[in-house]
């Protein structure tokens, strides 16, 4: 990890600092590592508060250390709205995440979502692996939310064609949810990829979602 990713996730893991303030700071400091070094006044001039200064993780705290290690031991890449490795359609949705936690490599083929119940019939499930099952061996990358039910079968179909998938979470990318679905979670992660835009540790609550769902969405051609 370099010191401009560093300084990225040390802001990601401000409290109360969120997406529109990354894209603030980024915008009038130039850099990530120039706003950790501008004085608190500079920061209201950026239009945020001066006491965000003062929540900010020190680089050798436990916080952002914990963080690191975690991203370290499980090969886990950080990647920014600003860097070349970005989704190109991804990056130009209305409300881009400022950053992207990911396991694996991201396919480069076009991508299709498949998302739906999560109590599916089983004729449902059936013909959602078929439909996943028939894209992926014409090169379409399947983009799910691991979810049970549909996302699943989208996942299962994908993979049994040895085609691409890509699974977005609404948690830490170190938590598997649903439980149940570690196996897949571990089959996606050593050849396709599995990401997110929260921090390793946040759990999968239900205001987050909504979240992981623009970002299918955005990686999305239908």
């Amino acid at each position: 990890m370099n010191t401009t990713q560093q300084a990225l996730l040390r802001l990601h893991l401000t409290p109360g600092l969120g997406r529109i303030a990354l894209f603030k700071l980024h915008h009038y400091f130039g850099s990530f590592d120039a706003a950790l070094q501008a004085p608190p006044q500079h920061w209201r001039e950026a239009g945020l508060t001066e006491a965000l200064c003062h929540k900010i993780p020190a680089e050798n705290g436990e916080k952002f250390q914990q963080t690191y290690r975690t991203l370290a031991s499980q090969q886990i890449q950080l990647i920014s709205f600003w860097d070349d490795a970005y989704p190109s359609l991804l990056r130009e949705i209305h409300d881009p995440p400022a950053l992207l936690y990911l396991r694996g490599q991201l396919p480069e083929q076009e991508c299709f979502a498949i998302v739906g119940s999560r109590r599916a019939t089983s004729a449902g499930l059936t013909l959602t692996r078929e439909l996943a099952n028939t894209l992926a061996q014409h090169e379409v990358c399947i983009v799910s939310g691991l979810a049970r039910g549909v996302d699943s079968a989208a996942h299962r179909g994908a993979l049994d064609a040895k085609g691409a998938t890509i699974a977005v979470l609404g948690c830490g990318i170190d938590r598997i949810y649903p439980p149940e679905n570690s196996k897949l979670f571990h089959e996606i992660q050593q050849k396709n990829a599995i990401i997110t835009e929260y921090p390793p540790e946040t759990p999968p609550l239900a205001g987050h979602f909504p979240g992981r769902n623009r970002i299918i969405s955005g990686l999305s051609r239908g």
